[in-house]
């Protein structure tokens, strides 16, 4: 295998430098995607871009797990419950965020939105740049083209500005009790038992778990939590759960029944879960601000969601998957070696400085958690991308 170390570019993380291992040959201007609106007109996406879309994503994630998951890691099914390749998931996660993508663009005059003078100028020039900046091989590898990256970073934009739209919309409706969020910090005294050199589990003593039981009694009579906690070799973990909320997915509900007997600053007695251990935990914050922000966010994330399903009722999307087969990951992506970042820096270290200021990664895959997340990385405001929400 060939390998050749190619230039990233500066904008919205569209960055690539390739390792190539025989690309295949796919028709740019065949029809991906059919679409019918439910207003009597017909649309298409091109199989070009949606190779490019797939290609960008399978670029980032070469750079981030190809070193731990080798190159076999797009045929491997080690990481799917259901046999199902890396490749398969992700370019079924790419069609649905460009769907996402199209839909909410769609709706954008419905809140207003559009993207100004000034996003539009930003996003033209960051295509011109993406494509000046990598190299005539992995623009082909990634089946790039300008008007590709330029559709590509302005959707992402109207994707943003809807989603927001959205739930700045949906927010009205969300009542302060629904995200009212309380945080204790908590340490657990684990009684399942130790493993061995083998990795066989060893069972505690009667008296070892005597003793953990002591240890954490002192620490409910403590007058520094964590400091105490510190002192017998334990890091207290922290948890923020709904005020009042009857399950929890994550905390059994017994030490949640507990925390709300607490007031703020207070220290709880031992509590005993059965096949776990004994916790001790101390109330940090009768109302957490930031956690409450976060469940409040989280609301709105699911409510954008539910409108996006309901809007997705109403399209007819067909995508044809003879030529989506023809998409594949045949060529990976690795990060430039550290000398060639140095030797080109050399050449402009001023404008290479500027234009690091407007990359981004975000995270949005609330069309999918939003991001990372995603997204798991951010740019400019004002051109921001989505990169867990791959766009058309």
């Amino acid at each position: 295998m060939n390998i050749k170390n190619l230039k990233s570019a500066g904008v919205a993380a569209l960055t690539a430098a390739v390792v190539l291992s025989g690309c295949g040959k796919i028709d740019p201007k065949a029809t991906l995607v059919t679409i019918n609106p439910g207003d009597g007109t017909k649309d298409t996406i091109s199989l070009g871009y949606g190779n490019f879309v797939a290609r960008y994503r399978q670029s980032m994630s070469d750079m981030m797990f190809l070193g731990y998951y080798g190159e076999d890691m797009w045929q491997s099914d080690q990481m799917s419950a259901d046999g199902t390749t890396l490749q398969e998931t992700t370019k079924k996660s790419v069609l649905d965020t460009i769907e996402e993508h199209y839909i909410a663009k769609s709706h954008a005059k419905d809140y207003g939105v559009e993207i100004s003078k000034e996003q539009s100028k930003e996003i033209s020039d960051a295509a011109k740049k993406f494509m000046k900046d990598n190299s005539k091989d992995t623009l082909k590898a990634l089946g790039a083209k300008e008007e590709y990256v330029q559709r590509y970073l302005e959707d992402s934009t109207y994707y943003k500005l809807v989603s927001d739209a959205a739930k700045k919309e949906a927010d009205k409706d969300i009542k302060d009790e629904e995200c009212d969020m309380r945080t204790f910090s908590y340490v657990l005294f684990d009684t399942t038992g130790t493993a061995d050199e083998s990795g066989a589990v060893v069972e505690y003593t009667e008296e070892e778990i005597a003793g953990f039981k002591q240890q954490a009694e002192t620490l409910s009579a403590s007058s520094d939590f964590a400091k105490d906690a510190e002192a017998i070799e334990k890091t207290a973990q922290t948890y923020s759960y709904l005020r009042g909320e009857k399950e929890d997915d994550q905390m059994d509900m017994k030490i949640i029944k507990d925390a709300e007997k607490l007031s703020e600053g207070d220290i709880s007695p031992v509590i005993e879960v059965e096949g776990v251990g004994y916790y001790v935990i101390k109330l940090d914050s009768d109302h957490d601000d930031e956690a409450s922000q976060q469940k409040r966010e989280q609301i709105q994330g699911e409510k954008f969601q539910d409108l996006m399903a309901k809007w997705k009722e109403k399209v007819v999307w067909k995508v044809d998957e003879k030529q989506w087969e023809k998409v594949q990951f045949d060529s990976l992506f690795k990060a430039p070696e550290k000398e060639d970042a140095a030797e080109e820096s050399t050449e402009d270290t001023t404008k290479e400085t500027t234009d690091e200021t407007t990359e981004e990664q975000t995270e949005d895959k609330e069309s999918s958690d939003e991001s990372t997340d995603n997204t798991e990385e951010n740019s400019e405001e004002n051109t921001e991308a989505t990169e867990d929400s791959e766009t058309e």
